[in-house]
């Protein structure tokens, strides 16, 4: 367990270089994870509704490579991810949120009145 630690250590010390050289490339990581998770999550859903990529590329009118490519994390086009959502049943939603500012503080605790 602690080497693997040590290799996220390694990891993210990888990334902060990286980013002081190159400004973004950490958030550039950060979208590649979120992608990634999301792919994750679509793969869980689609093998609780008893569908392969297959039946799910035959819905979609595609090939089952672009549904392993969604699902592993590569960014595809908004019309893809709809088409793949739709054969899930599901429907896509798109939300355009501030991003996420940096913490460098410790949170803050809220005072109890005495």
């Amino acid at each position: 367990m602690a080497r693997r630690a040590k290799s996220i250590d390694d990891l993210d010390r990888y990334i902060a270089e990286r980013d002081a050289r190159e400004r973004g490339f950490a958030a550039l990581v950060a979208d590649a994870e979120m992608r990634l998770a999301f792919g994750r999550r679509m793969a869980e859903r689609r093998r609780a509704n008893g569908k392969t990529q297959t039946q799910v590329a035959a819905l979609m009118h595609t090939s089952p490579a672009i549904v392993s490519r969604l699902e592993s994390g590569h960014d595809v086009r908004v019309s893809t991810l709809e088409k793949y959502v739709a054969a899930l049943g599901l429907r896509l939603e798109i939300n355009a949120v501030p991003p996420k500012k940096p913490t460098t503080k410790t949170p803050r605790t809220r005072r109890t009145k005495k």
